[in-house]
């Protein structure tokens, strides 16, 4: 054999041993992740999916079936049903093992907590184990609230909850109104960007509040530190100012399980 058949031939049979083992590689990570995961295709009841639209974000989310904790989330983005989803390990960073219980829902203002015109969402699945594949999953309702085994165990414990009591400074009280909604929100301080908000329709000042793991956004779960930042809202646009509104901005994070935080609304608010 000649010399340039044989790097030719060796080459060939290089390049068929990396891509075998790249395809192995790969089948071997899709097997790992289909026995770690749930998967299947979301689809929408007959006279609920006239209200999806393919920008709204839909939240695909785990629940261990003893505690109800969320353990595991997703955000499919865009969404039109009929589509395939898988929800497991790769979504969350904690280990997982046995069953959870799916529920998905839509959200077109960036608040999943809150319900909105054309939202809609699908029942809270009895436990499925993971590696279950070709699940049905029906959006089939308006979303109008969380499931009611969900809200009852939506309470923040101590240790993922942010507490305290509001207060405003004496300069800025005249600004406060009884129509105004109170805004209470979790910055990331690597994202940049609210993981938590919650909203108080009533209040009255000195206020008593707790935000945290039931509030975050997303489904994602909270952990380490965040800045907190509470403002009045007179407009129903918390991202936007008008005047009259005041804010107050942490110095410092703060860790999740702090109790007893005193927070003073001291600024005008202004973007």
């Amino acid at each position: 054999m000649s010399k340039n058949k044989l790097i030719f031939w060796s080459a060939f049979v290089g390049f068929v041993g990396l891509t075998v083992s790249a395809l192995w590689n790969e089948l071997s990570r899709n097997a790992t992740k289909l026995e770690y995961s749930i998967s299947g295709v979301i689809l929408s009841a007959n006279g609920v999916g006239g209200g999806i639209i393919k920008t709204d974000n839909a939240h695909v989310l785990l629940f261990d079936p003893k505690t109800l904790e969320l353990v595991a989330s997703q955000i499919i983005n865009p969404f039109l049903p009929p589509l395939t989803f898988s929800v497991g390990q790769a979504d969350t960073s904690r280990p997982l093992r046995g069953a959870y219980r799916l529920l998905v829902l839509t959200d077109k203002d960036g608040n999943p907590n809150r319900s909105s015109p054309g939202e809609v969402i699908g029942q809270l699945t009895p436990s499925i184990p993971l590696g279950t594949e070709r699940v049905e999953y029906y959006m089939d309702r308006p979303f109008i609230r969380l499931p009611a085994e969900l809200l009852a165990f939506s309470t923040d414990s101590p240790k993922t909850s942010i507490r305290g009591i509001i207060t405003v400074h004496p300069k800025f009280l005249d600004q406060v109104d009884s129509e105004d909604r109170l805004v209470i929100m979790l910055f990331d301080p690597k994202k940049g960007r609210p993981v938590a908000i919650k909203m108080l329709e009533k209040f009255n000042f000195p206020q008593k509040f707790s935000i945290g793991q039931s509030n975050a956004m997303g489904g994602q779960t909270l952990s380490g530190k965040y800045s907190l930042r509470i403002l009045t809202d007179k407009n129903n646009q918390p991202f936007q100012s008008v005047p009259g509104e005041i804010i107050g901005r942490s110095q410092d994070l703060i860790s999740l399980g702090v109790n007893n935080l005193e927070f003073v609304l001291d600024q005008l608010y202004l973007r």
